[in-house]
């Protein structure tokens, strides 16, 4: 009975002693640099983003320590403290600069050291700062943006679901869903000319002829309307009858001639209606119906002569 208790507390001796080795083990996997020689230096920011003691401290781009611990200081600042390996404090020089940066886009803050080109920096030395890196201030803006977005989305559908709880906007949608049901069901049962135009071949060759034969005639219209600006740009620029007769002093003269034509027209047909003359004779007196006779007499035997010369009949034919 004894030697199997003995046998138990052994067996639980060495499984708490591997736990404890594993852990042990992990944990210094985890820090490989736990028993390394460090060197302090500091840091002043205005603000640190979430920084905290025991975020990794990298120098260009490799990871190369720790920050030891983070404070408030009498300046208004906050101060923080970091422990860099002494192998990679040499890289830290004059020139060097520390900045805020992350691991990927969403990951845990750490500083982030550049390699300076001067002499090393003496253990507890403060390191300047910069501003932050571009890819966390975009971050921080994209951030601002996208809440605003997510705010003027949130403000948007709240009021389209006022909207839609009105009964009187949800009669108008019934309606409207009703009424296009109603032209659906028209176009698809009735054989009318949308249906055609929508189903039948023959009919949409057809209207696509009229849009073409449409354009064209457009196009025609066009080129018949620049050649009638052209032309009457030539007559306002050019010189000829034409831009003469509009535009120059022979237009008044024409004017002129011609008035005075119709004016002597008139009182020659005056003349010849209320004057004692051979043409008022002619055309008002008693011997106008003997000359009209002996005209139509004249054209009667005319016709005649005509008639036998096509007949054959008489000495001429």
């Amino acid at each position: 009975m004894k030697e199997g208790s003995s046998e138990l507390r052994v067996g639980i001796f060495v499984t708490l002693t591997l736990i404890v080795g594993g852990i042990l083990v992990f944990v210094i996997g985890g820090q490989s640099s736990l028993f390394a020689t460090h060197k302090s230096y500091e840091t002043v920011f205005e603000s640190v983003d979430g920084l905290r003691s025991g975020s990794p401290v990298r120098v260009a781009g490799i990871e190369a320590g720790s920050v030891d611990r983070v404070e408030f200081g009498s300046d208004g600042q906050v101060h923080v403290y970091i422990q860099v390996r002494e192998d990679a404090s040499a890289f830290v020089r004059e020139g060097t600069t520390a900045s805020i940066g992350s691991k990927g886009l969403l990951g845990d803050q750490l500083i982030d050291l550049t390699v300076g080109q001067g002499d090393a920096l003496d253990e507890g030395a403060v390191i300047p700062t910069q501003e932050r890196s571009l890819l966390t201030s975009f971050l921080g803006d994209t951030g601002s943006q996208a809440e605003g977005i997510v705010h003027s989305i949130d403000r948007i559908t709240t009021g389209l679901a006022n909207t839609l709880d009105d009964p009187t906007v949800q009669q108008d949608l019934r309606d409207i869903v009703h009424n296009l049901n109603l032209i659906t069901a028209m176009v698809h049962e009735n054989d009318g000319t949308i249906r055609r135009l929508l189903t039948d071949p023959e009919m949409a060759d057809s209207v696509q002829g009229a849009l073409t034969s449409l354009r064209d005639t457009s196009s025609e219209l066009n080129r018949t309307m620049a050649s009638v600006r052209r032309i009457v740009g030539e007559v306002e620029r050019g010189d000829g009858s034409a831009h003469e007769l509009i535009y120059g002093d022979q237009l008044s003269t024409v004017l002129g001639n011609a008035a005075t034509a119709v004016g002597e027209i008139g009182t020659i047909l005056r003349d010849i209606r209320t004057g004692d003359n051979n043409a008022h004779e002619l055309l008002y007196g008693e011997e106008a119906g003997g000359l009209i006779s002996n005209l139509n007499a004249m054209s009667a035997d005319l016709r005649a002569i005509v008639a036998d010369v096509r007949a054959g009949r008489g000495t001429i034919g």
